[in-house]
């Protein structure tokens, strides 16, 4: 089964899937702020365990450190897949080098890491999705350890894009079929990393990410690529258009309105194509 697969059957979590939801259902004090919620203590823990929790699939609400790391220590070994919604005071995730069995790992909404862990030691990783992850996104250069990771997502915010350094984190890993990232601005837009990545299929990225001129190198440079925004234009960043032109500062175009420039915008990317192609060519 593909890892679509797995996220869209084995690893789906519905609203009433009380089974795949571990959080704080008993009543007690809590703080007022933001951060009340993530006050669940390993007596928490044992409780809600106690109360019948998929042993393969959870979604974990409300953690901090230390109930983290006791969760995964006295429980962490059987899990195939984990989400951790609002655990935003854990602190290190290197606890989840111990999980041996995880397959896929989410992580939504952190405010206190600033790094992920070695995942050389979770051999049957494929999956990573981070989050609202604003330090861990920035610079992830331990994922180069990740030799394991077949596909990685990477969400900033709606209102403000994450920065993130560059793709040289890729580096090194050598299985990485899929990369998504979104709401994700970078500060060095070099691509040259795609060349030492020997497995990767697919990398999705906003439409406005790179220019349409860098784009159209990537197609001819890379065409066993795919990607959502690797051509002249898209519908997922169309927002309030029928389409978007793919390119830094490119417009949203309604059709049939907006058709012959529609036409004029394919007709300039294909000829941009086909010049880096025959540049590259004559370079080799």
């Amino acid at each position: 089964m593909s890892i679509e697969q797995k996220l869209s059957h084995d690893w789906f979590i519905h609203a009433d899937d009380k089974d795949k939801r571990l959080y704080v259902s008993r009543e007690k004090p809590n703080p007022s702020g933001a951060l009340s919620p993530c006050n669940m203590s390993p007596d928490d823990v044992d409780y809600e365990m106690s109360q019948g929790k998929n042993k393969k699939v959870l979604e974990i609400c409300g953690m901090e450190q230390k109930s983290f790391e006791y969760f995964v220590e006295k429980y962490g070994e059987t899990y195939e897949f984990l989400s951790f919604f609002k655990c935003q005071l854990i602190s290190d995730f290197s606890p989840l080098e111990k999980l041996k069995k995880i397959e896929g790992i989410r992580i939504y909404w952190n405010i206190r890491a600033n790094t992920l862990w070695d995942m050389s030691q979770n051999p049957k990783l494929e999956y990573l999705n981070i989050k609202d992850t604003k330090k861990i996104a920035y610079n992830p250069v331990i994922l180069k350890k990740a030799k394991y990771l077949k596909f990685i997502e990477f969400h900033g915010d709606i209102f403000s894009p994450y920065p993130m350094q560059s793709l040289e984190w890729m580096r090194g890993m050598s299985s990485l079929e899929n990369v998504k990232l979104h709401l994700i601005k970078l500060e060095d837009r070099s691509t040259d990393i795609l060349e030492a990545m020997p497995s990767l299929k697919r990398f999705d990225f906003p439409a406005g990410m790179f220019t349409t001129e860098e784009i159209a190198y990537m197609c001819a440079k890379y065409p066993h690529i795919s990607g959502q925004s690797l051509r002249a234009y898209n519908t997922e960043d169309a927002m309030l258009n029928d389409i978007r032109i793919c390119g830094y500062r490119k417009p949203g175009l309604d059709l049939p309105k907006g058709q012959a420039r529609l036409d004029k915008y394919i007709k300039e990317f294909d000829a941009l194509v086909e010049k880096y192609k025959a540049e590259l060519k004559n370079n080799t």
